[in-house]
């Protein structure tokens, strides 16, 4: 059976890992996996689409894997360190050689029996590969979604935090608007208030909001 893996963030790893495994516990016949990642890294969204001073807000006890723990470094992995753990995950379970990175799924066909996997290569080469499966593991934050705010267009600037690196692209701004109060809406609020020319931070919610600190008293 051959399965393609599309995504290499930490549901592509993990899925990848369990194929490559399954003649080891299921009694099947060797699988034959092959994970394709357009970025140069795995980890995904931590590799690629990540911003100063980024940490987890999951501890590491609970964000490492059950069958390859991590149990040195601070509760709360940055996301470098997060993306070095991904790495030796994909060390010690030897899946690098089903690893393809800078290959960009194009397009899947599906065939009568199975799918036609089309993916383009580093060096702009355009190939085809059959399948038995295809396993979707390319997340959610891959798209930005910018909502239509009305009088959005007459802001000097707009930035979609996937967009967003390091708070010196707030060097030019005297007030800074953050619309959304999750993870990383407040991650950029704090960025944007330590700020030394940014005078006025404003973080916006429709629905209310509430902060706790990661770790307190119970």
């Amino acid at each position: 059976m051959k399965v393609a893996v599309i995504g290499g963030g930490p549901s592509g790893l993990v899925t990848l890992k369990y194929l490559a495994q399954a003649h080891e516990f299921l009694g099947c016949e060797a699988v034959e996996a092959r994970l394709f990642e357009y970025q140069p890294r795995v980890g995904g969204t931590f590799s690629a689409r990540v911003y100063e001073d980024a940490e987890l807000v999951s501890s590491r006890q609970l964000t490492t894997f059950s069958d390859f723990r991590r149990p040195d470094g601070p509760d709360f992995l940055s996301a470098t360190d997060y993306v070095d753990y991904l790495e030796g995950y994909c060390t010690h379970f030897d899946l690098w050689p089903r690893i393809h990175l800078d290959t960009c799924v194009l397009a899947v066909k599906r065939r009568c029996k199975g799918h036609t996997v089309v993916y383009e290569t580093k060096s702009g080469h355009r190939l085809e590969w059959d399948c038995d499966a295809v396993a979707v593991c390319s997340g959610l934050h891959v798209e930005p979604n910018v909502p239509d705010i009305k009088g959005l267009r007459n802001v000097p600037r707009v930035i979609h935090s996937s967009e967003f690196k390091s708070r010196k692209q707030f060097s030019s701004s005297r007030t800074v608007m953050v619309v959304g109060s999750g993870e990383t809406g407040a991650d950029i609020a704090y960025l944007a208030v330590t700020t030394p020319s940014v005078e006025r931070v404003i973080l916006c919610h429709r629905d209310g909001f509430h902060f706790a600190p990661k770790v307190g008293l119970v």
